[in-house]
């Protein structure tokens, strides 16, 4: 790969802000009015989910140094996007430009990163570069492309069975929750004392049912015979289709991502599932009630190369009215599901 000035650019959030500070729970940690700007050497590289990061060395004029504790976003959006582990190195001299830490004085969350090699690392979607103004995207992600993987994905795809991925430039694909839901009176009361900063997306807990369906990184279907397994990058996630229609929930049954039962229209799988053991609907402190059932349909193109998905929401005791949402997937045949490894520090 030539070195150039160019911008990689690497969508670590949601294509729109007011989604991406709800899923992952910025307010309140970060100051998100400005933009402050670092220059130093890497000191060390955490690659690690749910949130990657860094130490880099600021000497200031006078000669005296400090250590900046720098936060990115999601390890697998960025793998996703090509962006692999070593492309920021421990020696490295970097530039940063992020919003400020509220909790420490030496912290940044990270947008904009400028490589030795001159090439500017874009780590949000929807953002301007900083310091160049030519992409390098498709460069990187042929670089990273692995043709053994790819080849061999081909050879076992079959319809809805393979791995999927998002297009997070298009709000179409990602993301799904966009707000505005036709909520009752109670469930606007129980919204009103939601605790933004208690958002589980912020650690490693599980999400349930539909949040996990949200999920930016890798998903993939597996034919098991009387069930289907959707696997998900995302917390190591599976859910269960019993493709049997008697199929019985256990007496002592527990999930938070409900039981579901699906049969097949043609190539589309439909999905219905009830007894979510999940407290919320989205990532905004929408409430879900124990009688929450969902309604999915999963519809691959004819070529495969695009899965259609919509779900429609039934909640009487949280919405006024049955609603549909819906994303899109995609196939790409080089990407699959990664383990997770996701690690919270305690500081």
């Amino acid at each position: 790969m030539q070195h150039s000035k160019s911008i990689v650019a690497i969508g670590l959030t949601f294509a729109f802000a007011a989604n991406a500070l709800a899923h992952h729970s910025f307010v309140g940690f970060y100051d998100l009015s400005r933009i402050e700007e670092i220059e130093g050497r890497v000191q060390s590289v955490s690659w690690r989910n749910p949130h990657g990061s860094m130490v880099i060395e600021v000497t200031a004029p006078d000669g005296q140094t400090t250590d900046w504790q720098i936060e990115t976003g999601s390890i697998s959006v960025l793998r996703v996007r090509g962006f692999d582990r070593d492309v920021v190195k421990v020696g490295d001299r970097v530039r940063i430009a992020g919003e400020p830490s509220l909790r420490r004085d030496n912290g940044l969350y990270a947008r904009n990163v400028l490589l030795p090699s001159g090439q500017e690392v874009l780590l949000s979607i929807g953002i301007e570069p900083r310091w160049s103004g030519v992409s390098a995207e498709a460069e990187l992600a042929e670089a990273t492309f692995d043709h053994n993987i790819a080849a061999q994905a081909r050879e076992r795809a079959s319809g809805l069975f393979r791995v999927w991925s998002t297009v997070f430039e298009d709000p179409d694909s990602f993301p799904m929750f966009k707000g505005g839901y036709p909520l009752t009176d109670s469930a606007v009361a129980n919204k009103a004392e939601w605790n933004p900063d208690s958002v589980i997306e912020q650690g490693c807990a599980f999400k349930g049912m539909p949040a996990l369906m949200v999920t930016p990184f890798p998903v993939e279907f597996i034919d098991r015979g009387g069930h289907i397994e959707i696997r998900f990058e995302e917390e190591d996630a599976t859910r269960t289709i019993h493709l049997d229609p008697a199929a019985e929930k256990p007496d002592d049954f527990e999930s938070v991502y409900g039981f579901s039962r699906g049969y097949w229209e043609g190539d589309t799988l439909v999905v219905e599932t009830d007894s979510i053991g999940a407290e919320f609907f989205d990532f905004e402190g929408t409430p879900q009630s124990a009688d929450a059932r969902y309604i999915e349909r999963f519809v691959p193109t004819d070529d495969a190369s695009r899965l259609n998905y919509r779900i429609t929401v039934i909640d009487p005791a949280t919405f006024t009215e049955t609603f549909e949402l819906s994303r899109y997937f995609v196939w790409r045949p080089e990407l699959v599901v990664n383990p997770y490894d996701c690690f919270v520090a305690t500081d």
